[in-house]
């Protein structure tokens, strides 16, 4: 029976709540109730007898305001029993959960961002944009925010997405203020948990944005999908190899091997290591790092977890490989209290997860999201929202889930609200990867007497129709074999186990939504009640090793002498597998172009045949107590292993071949114009240098010859100056996550220019980002991209058209003297036409100073404006990549303020409005080179670089024709390259592979000098090449955008 029925009335001692409370609690909730059901009975006879409303007498000479029912009563767990009743003064964390402003328009726009083919395809909301464009309106926030405060309670402040307003109180207010009792329980697992046995009640103003309130019961318990073999070997604590970059596949340690060896266990039978799992034999990402220099860098990945980890465990793991992946941890509500340890088993999930991407993608960043290792309801939602709000992760993964069954019966409000978080990550473009479950299609079975347990049933939240669910196999290399055996993870015997799938009874698909849309896995039933043009949810979507007799091996747990090395199974591992996947994907030179590739699930339908097929097995579980033979794999998409598993190449190449190309932009040049200097008070409101970690908003648009519509990158000079430690600043557009990128690196008392051409944010803006000591800024502006009309890009083989040393483009050797300008013929030479050019791109060089001063360059025939170029002391030689207007008669002036210099300007392309020529695309900023840790570095390619020598960054990710990909068949690149490291003086050549290396060069570099500077370069197929003259030196490139005829 459910609670609250009269048969189900409390014992003297074993009460119910709101029977145990003082006799005025009852009562008043009673009249409250009272009131509102009568009320409009006693409005209408009050009426009919002539009576004025404000003469019907009411207690208190208040109206109470009309209350209506949010949410529901928890059905009991079978096997529960009932006992007291929570302590009135228990606290109690609750989620007053509100519904998006237009949840039609929320779906419809994730169809839209999520589905190939579409206009808005992959155009996702910018960070922080969901809540103002999605979210309530204040009104409705406030409305609820009141109602609460009017009720008796203390709401926090509402969430970042606007969805949801905390509530830290006690039971016993909880049961004044929302007109609810509550009982005790002792549940079949052994928990003791608590449950409303009333629907809470919310003035009805309220109650019409309110989907319902979380925390109201904590009757069910998230589990990790992990399976563990009895397979534990012991190395000595100094077992290690030196460190080595990430330039290869991960491979483990010798010592490790060895210890392995002597146990009796072999790689590919009992366990897979990552080198292994890459393996062309496998899920082919080592074609990725080997030839790519793919490591997954630039990429964050989100895990989620409900414990704390060890991290003498994930260095041990980092130290065997050689790895120097980031791991760090955000707390959420207080995080997790008990520590990692193997004999409780607390933190076997956090090191499966984290080692699994590490050893896979091992360039990617790792943010574990911990929430409490006892969590509430609300602490565990709380935890998934973080991880969408804060935006700062591109892909969500988690091991933990809840069976459906058991979630609808006692909490259909945590469902939906999940659904709810989950819409918002594919809107601003995250994936979000769980595993499917390890009890098979039994989902709830955990042992003998579960709730649901021998019961067809799906994993929440693996069965969300925006999470990717990854289901198992089991994988073997027989002896002397080319090709692995894959088939339906299914253990029998303690512990038992399989892959997790089935149909969700709870979500449906339907209309353009629909991505498994004739997609029906044998055994499909109807079991949502789907109308016509409707399907059930279908998990899981995909799938990837799980089977523990041969699953991951694991450094986890130590002692004094030893580390402990362990053998794990379950979806748990397949589903940080599937993460590293993406992440692999999204730092993909394919992707780097257009940025993550979001809910991926419905490009991974469409490319079903460029996954393995997994044909054999059932994960039908018979310990469960369910009879039947439902699901076996079978060919095409089945409710055991779905699509099959990764062939990560191609699929790597398709995923982002699905993307459409960003809408292409024509330059527009403007007079040089300052646009910020922070000494002055110009583009900002105070004279203050940007502090450590600070972020400076820039408007850029709707001013100074920019639009204020239609823009989507302008062209800036940017100096640094009087910085106070050694740093970089970053510039991005405003409303995204920072990058991995920088553009402008300084040390203490440097002044330094750079050319930054950088996309704008929605709202016309660009952040500037310092991240060490104080700095002053100064930007100054010289042109725009925009959707309109304007001038289209023609790149040309650098050419050198000024050096002032040997007579080039002048008529003698002199330098150019203080205060003197020098007039410089850009047009009908070196393929620049005669007419019809409205700006070039030059790489101009100071060298030779006799004192400290800038160049200023400006089209003949204009004003000299008050901007600089390119800042320099004496005896410096340093470049600046400059885009500058053409006057009217094809000349460039270039005027020197202090002391003689000499100058050397390299030709690299012009802007013409002819009609000819290349429109820019910007992009998000990518790393897509950095031979410090090997990302963008194929074997057999020098890192560092040495005298002499060339590195090729590859520009595709698969070999092959058709998979070029956006940078191999663009015209040009816009990059930010840094040399830093440098063992010698020398300089830096950036040009296209497969021509001939240009007397040219992008950068100048000092010993020991970090030094950036942008680069336009010309592309001519795979790849492009990065030449360096003398010493050694580590070199950085970032890509800002890229030149293409669309």
């Amino acid at each position: 029976m459910e609670p609250g029925n009269d048969s189900q009335s409390p014992a003297r001692g074993l009460c119910d709540i709101s029977f145990c409370f003082p006799e005025e609690v009852s009562v008043a909730r009673s009249a409250a109730r009272r009131w509102n059901r009568y009320r409009p009975v006693i409005l209408a006879a009050a009426i009919g007898l002539g009576i004025s409303v404000a003469q019907v007498p009411v207690a208190g000479a208040a109206v109470s305001p009309e209350l209506r029912p949010v949410g529901s009563v928890p059905a009991v767990p079978h096997g529960a029993a009932r006992l007291a009743a929570p302590a009135a003064d228990q606290p109690v964390q609750l989620n007053v959960e509100l519904a998006p402003r237009d949840p039609a328009a929320l779906q419809a726009f994730v169809t839209a961002v999520s589905t190939p083919g579409s206009p808005q395809y992959r155009q996702y909301l910018k960070k922080g944009q969901f809540a103002t464009t999605f979210g309530p309106s204040k009104a409705s926030i406030d409305t609820v925010t009141e109602a609460l405060k009017a009720q008796g309670l203390q709401p926090g402040p509402v969430s970042a997405d606007g969805l949801s307003i905390p509530v830290h109180t006690t039971i016993g207010e909880a049961a004044r203020a929302l007109h609810v009792g509550f009982a005790g329980y002792r549940l079949a697992d052994g928990r003791t948990s608590y449950a409303n046995t009333d629907a809470a009640e919310l003035p009805s103003t309220a109650a019409a944005v309110v989907t319902g309130i979380v925390g109201l019961n904590d009757l069910v318990k998230p589990v990790a999908h992990h399976t563990r073999s009895s397979r534990t070997v012991a190395a000595p604590t100094s077992a290690s190899s030196p460190f080595q970059p990430n330039t290869a596949t991960p491979s483990y340690c010798s010592d490790i091997k060895n210890v392995l060896a002597s146990n009796g266990l072999t790689d590919t039978q009992d366990y897979w290591e990552p080198a292994t799992l890459s393996a062309n034999y496998a899920y082919g990402t080592s074609q990725l790092y080997n030839q790519y220099g793919n490591i997954g860098s630039g990429v964050n990945v989100g895990v989620f977890e409900l414990e704390n980890y060890s991290q003498a465990d994930i260095d041990a793991f980092k130290q065997c490989f050689g790895l120097r992946t980031s791991v760090s941890a955000v707390k959420v509500d207080g995080g997790p209290t008990a520590p990692a340890d193997m004999n409780t088993g607390v933190g076997l999930e956090s090191a499966l997860d984290i080692e699994i991407l590490a050893g896979l993608a091992p360039g990617a960043g790792i943010t574990v999201y911990q929430g409490p290792d006892n969590p509430s309801p609300a602490q565990y939602l709380d935890v998934y929202r973080r991880m969408v709000t804060d935006d700062s992760v591109q892909v969500i993964s988690t091991s933990w889930g809840i069976c459906e069954p058991n979630l609808r019966d006692v909490d259909p409000t945590l469902m939906s609200s999940e659904a709810t978080i989950f819409q918002t990550a594919a809107a601003q473009g995250q994936t979000v990867v769980a595993a499917s479950g390890d009890s098979g299609s039994t989902d709830c079975y955990q042992g003998a007497g579960s709730p649901h347990g021998s019961e067809l049933a799906v994993d929440d939240p693996a069965a969300q129709p925006n999470v990717l669910g990854v289901g198992g196999t089991r994988m073997t290399l027989p002896s002397g074999g080319s090709s692995v055996v894959q088939s339906t993870w299914n253990t029998t015997g303690n512990p038992s186990g399989a892959s997790g799938g089935g149909v969700s009874p709870n979500e449906v698909l339907s209309g353009a939504a629909n991505y498994q849309s004739g997609v029906q896995g044998a055994g499909y039933s109807n079991v949502c009640g789907a109308a016509s043009g409707e399907q059930c949810r279908q998990v899981p979507d995909v799938s990837a090793l799980a089977d523990p007799s041969t699953g991951y091996l694991v450094a986890y747990g130590h002692d004094a002498t030893s580390q402990y090395w362990t053998i794990i199974g379950g979806t748990s591992g397949a589903a940080p597998l599937w993460a590293a996947i993406i992440a692999l994907s999204d730092a993909s030179q394919s992707c780097a172009a257009n940025g993550a590739v979001g809910l991926v699930n419905p490009a991974l339908y469409q490319n079903a045949n460029l996954l393995t097929d997994v044909t054999t097995g059932t994960n039908v579980i018979p310990d469960s107590g369910y009879t039947g033979n439902l699901y076996s794999a079978g060919t095409g998409y089945d409710l055991a292993t779905g699509l099959g598993t990764p062939k990560a190449p191609t699929l790597v190449e398709a995923l982002c071949a699905a993307k459409p190309a960003s809408v292409g932009s024509t330059f527009t040049a403007v007079a040089p114009t300052r646009v910020l200097d922070t000494r002055s008070a110009i583009g900002t409101s105070g004279t203050a240098p940007l502090g450590a970690g600070a972020t400076l908003p820039l408007h850029v648009t709707g001013a100074n010859g920019v639009p204020s519509s239609g823009v989507t990158a302008v062209v800036l000079n940017v100096t640094a100056t009087e910085p106070t430690d050694s740093g970089f600043l970053t510039l991005y557009p405003d409303g995204q996550p920072r990058p991995a990128s920088s553009n402008l690196n300084f040390v203490p008392g440097e002044t330094i220019p750079n050319l930054v051409t950088v996309p704008v944010g929605s709202n016309g803006v660009v952040d500037i980002y310092n991240k060490f000591g104080t700095v002053h800024v100064v930007a100054d502006l010289f042109g725009y991209y925009a959707t309109g009309a304007g001038s289209l890009y023609n790149p040309l083989t650098p050419a050198r058209v000024l050096d002032t040393r040997s007579a080039i483009g002048t008529s003698g050797t002199a330098p150019l003297g203080t205060g003197a300008t020098l007039p410089l013929q850009v047009t009908g030479a070196n393929g620049v036409p005669s007419s019809g050019v409205t700006a070039v791109v030059l790489n101009v060089t100071a060298t030779e100073s006799t004192d400290g001063g800038y160049l200023t360059l400006y089209p003949d025939g204009q004003s000299r404006p008050a901007s600089s170029n390119l800042n320099f002391v004496a005896g410096e030689t340093i470049p600046n990549l400059v885009t500058v207007p053409v006057g009217s008669n094809g000349v460039v002036d270039i005027y020197n303020r202090f002391g003689t210099v000499h100058v050397i300007a390299d030709l690299f392309g012009y802007f013409t409005s002819s009609g000819t020529g290349y429109k820019f695309h910007t992009s998000t900023p990518q790393r897509l080179l950095d031979t410090r840790s090997g990302q963008g570095v194929a074997p057999g390619q020098p890192a560092p670089v040495g005298a002499g020598g060339v590195l090729a960054l590859p520009l595709t990710d698969t070999a092959g024709p058709g998979n070029a990909g956006p940078l191999a068949n663009a015209a040009g690149l816009v990059l930010n390259v840094t040399v830093t490291g440098s063992t010698d003086g020398g300089f830096l050549t950036v040009y296209p592979s497969n021509v001939a290396r240009p007397a040219s060069s992008n950068l100048n570099f000092v010993a020991g000098q970090t030094i950036p500077n942008a680069v336009v370069t010309a592309v001519n197929g795979s790849a492009i090449d990065f030449y360096n003259r003398f010493g050694t030196v580590q070199v950085i490139a970032d890509l800002f955008g890229y030149y293409a005829s669309n």
